[in-house]
């Protein structure tokens, strides 16, 4: 694999638009971004992860981050979404019966 510290090389692309608060907040674990040639919508990066289940942290970036591989990786990714989606669609259902939303603390 590449220059990870050890640990899963993760290859992500990010949009340009997040890329400088992306490159600060996930500073720890990059180790590859390349030259910023100012024109692409989207810029790959890459990552060094101990553990599969730390790309969900990507998860703050929403749509502006996507796992390109390992295919792992993209795939914790994907079921971490489909739980917090799964999670505001339940809570969406009982606020819709109950306007209050004091029984969800």
């Amino acid at each position: 694999m590449g220059g990870g510290i050890g640990g899963i090389d993760v290859t992500v692309r990010v949009r340009r638009d997040r890329l400088d608060l992306f490159a600060r907040l996930m500073a720890p674990y990059l180790y590859e971004l390349p030259e910023d040639d100012g024109e692409n919508v989207w810029v790959t990066a890459r990552l060094s992860l101990g553990l599969v289940g730390e790309a969900r942290q990507l998860l703050q970036f929403s749509d502006r981050v996507e796992v390109l591989s390992p295919p792992e990786v993209r795939d914790e990714v994907a079921r971490a979404a489909a739980s917090v989606t799964n999670l505001y669609q339940r809570v969406s259902g009982r606020s819709s019966q109950n306007p209050s939303s004091e029984g969800l603390l």
